[in-house]
């Protein structure tokens, strides 16, 4: 823990801390008590944030033929699920961004991360976890490597390709030359800044949710998400064989691989959605 701290102490530019992101995991725990008002409140904290929810919700992908003025009339129409997914997918770009020269595509990885987020909604739900956690945990899950990419830059970034980095995988890689990986630095911020414990306990062990005690379920979402988004990088549902994770997460949801593909054919269509949240960016 203190390597970590101090490596989080020595990077000139951390990534920005989503203010209204806890506030909202807190306040859509359970989704039948939410207060609309309380969610306005929220959203409306970051005035770049309600112009772009706004101009997402009217926007020709949700095909409405309402035109909405306001976050209440976005909420009411849309629901607090897909209000909750626009605003955490828009504000997390924010905190994905890295320095000019440090090789990292923050574009690539905040797609990434938000098929993730999808994929592990998904698995949450069908092992009766709360969605909203799940996608909130998979959204954030490779924070971390923000803060490799602006600490090491290109060393690290271009071990992204396996055939730079050889045999290993890259957490095995960044535990080698680093003495921690991505998941151990991004659960450390995600502490810094008083995100809900579970969400810091499941993203430090996704990619050993065997490990993470109380919250291995919610840590094989992660796990499972992230397989999940990285298979949609092929024309057909195949998991990466070399990923030894996969397996033991699967026995933590009690889910198969048949499961999964299943579960790839509903993210390969949230992939329009972001593509469409890509388009309007800016």
């Amino acid at each position: 823990m203190d390597k970590i701290s101090k490596l989080l102490e020595n990077v000139d530019a951390l990534p920005a801390s989503p203010a209204l992101l806890p506030r909202l995991a807190r306040t859509l725990t359970d989704i039948r008590r939410a207060d609309v008002h309380e969610v306005v409140d929220i959203i409306m904290f970051d005035s770049a944030l309600t112009a772009k929810l706004l101009q997402i919700a009217n926007s020709a992908f949700f095909g409405s033929s309402v035109t909405y003025t306001n976050v209440g009339d976005a909420i009411g129409q849309l629901g607090f699920d897909a209000v909750f997914m626009l605003a955490a997918s828009i504000s997390s770009e924010k905190f994905m961004k890295t320095a000019p020269g440090t090789g990292l595509d923050a574009i690539v990885l905040w797609q990434h991360s938000v098929t993730s987020a999808f994929g592990a909604q998904h698995v949450a739900k069908a092992c009766d976890l709360d969605g909203n956690l799940g996608f909130t945990a998979g959204l954030l899950h490779d924070l971390g490597k923000v803060v490799f990419a602006e600490t090491y830059g290109r060393p690290y970034t271009s071990m992204f390709d396996p055939a730079k980095r050889g045999p290993v995988t890259l957490v095995e890689w960044e535990m080698d030359n680093y003495g921690c990986d991505h998941a151990d630095v991004g659960a450390t911020l995600l502490a810094n800044w008083q995100l809900p414990q579970q969400l810091v306990e499941a993203i430090k062990f996704h990619h050993h949710p065997a490990d993470a005690g109380e919250q291995k379920k919610l840590a094989a979402c992660i796990c499972l998400g992230n397989a999940l988004s990285h298979s949609l990088e092929k024309p057909a549902f195949a998991l990466d064989k070399s990923a030894s994770e996969i397996q033991p997460a699967l026995a933590i949801t009690g889910l198969t691989e048949d499961d999964l593909g299943k579960q790839w054919n509903r993210i390969r269509q949230k992939w329009e959605f972001v593509e469409a949240l890509y388009s309007l960016r800016g």
